[in-house]
């Protein structure tokens, strides 16, 4: 587990520090953020004395790219510049009084998350993909029915001219939705 911590060159970094190596977890200062700079690692730790213009932009838009998790410290309970992020799963908020046992664990448990919202993500993808293609598929049988053929041969027919035509069968699919087919 790699973090990286934006520098702000207050006595937040020793703090971060210090729990961090107390804790077995690789930190790095990384002075200058940019969207290749968190390349190498799991978790990126912002904290309120960062004096990085629309740093809720930025953290917002690093969030969203669902590829490390954010952490932010800050010193209130107000989360309002972040109202966007508030179930967000790539996103943390500390509050600083809370720093010594949330880090720690917000860290270690976002690597399992990650990785399971990771799986989950692409079982989904798959899943949905599968469905367009079912959806796909029955309206052309559908169309196919309309001219005559029964739903077996309206299935055969798809599958045998996807393979004759070397083409996936969502794209025959559309292709007769889109009667582009002689049947």
């Amino acid at each position: 587990m790699r973090a990286a911590i934006v520098k702000s060159g207050g006595y937040l970094d020793n703090i971060i520090t210090r729990i961090l190596h107390n804790n077995g977890i690789n930190g790095d200062f990384i002075t200058k953020v940019s969207r290749n700079t968190f390349v190498d690692y799991n978790v990126v730790i912002f904290t309120y004395q960062n004096n990085i213009p629309n740093i809720s932009k930025v953290i917002e838009q690093i969030t969203l790219e669902k590829k490390v998790q954010v952490i932010y410290i800050s010193n209130t309970m107000n989360i309002g510049k972040f109202y966007n992020l508030g179930n967000e799963i790539f996103f943390s908020f500390i509050e600083e009084r809370l720093i010594d046992v949330v880090l720690p664990n917000t860290i270690r448990m976002s690597g399992k998350f990650i990785k399971e919202v990771s799986t989950l993500t692409y079982e989904l993808n798959i899943v949905q993909d599968e469905l367009e293609l079912i959806k796909t598929t029955n309206k052309a049988k559908r169309i196919l029915i309309r001219k005559g053929l029964s739903e077996d041969e309206s299935h055969k027919f798809i599958v045998n001219k996807a393979m004759e035509l070397r083409i996936p069968k969502l794209k025959l699919a559309n292709l007769i939705i889109e009667n582009k087919i002689d049947i």
